[in-house]
């Protein structure tokens, strides 16, 4: 398998880009696209992610990929992530809960989850 098609689309920018820099650099197999919350639909029908991290998830997303995480939806302290349709609430997301979510989504994608 290639590598694992991530699209970062979450506020503010810089956290975006430094988060993205970070994944690129802890996991060389992913790729990753970052892009402003109004280009989240649209990039997901261009890029096809497996994994998308955004500030608001929209149906489209909900529907079309198999795992999000919208990342302090509200500005609250919770993210919440959709793997394969199950839902969960994490509390205080670090870059370390997202890389682990990046490997199992990876594992999923291979067939070994």
């Amino acid at each position: 398998m290639g590598k694992l098609r991530v699209l970062m689309t979450n506020e503010p920018r810089s956290y975006r880009e430094a988060i993205a820099l970070a994944l690129e650099t802890a996991r060389p197999q992913a790729d990753v696209l970052t892009a402003g919350p109004g280009a989240l639909d649209p990039e997901v029908r261009r890029f096809a992610p497996r994994l998308v991290i955004c500030s608001r998830v929209t149906a489209f997303v909900q529907a079309e990929v198999p795992v999000w995480v919208e990342l302090y939806p509200d500005h609250g302290p919770d993210s919440i992530v959709s793997f394969a349709g199950q839902r969960s609430r994490i509390p205080g997301m670090e870059l370390d809960d997202l890389i682990r979510i990046f490997d199992r989504t990876r594992a999923f994608s291979l067939g070994a989850v």
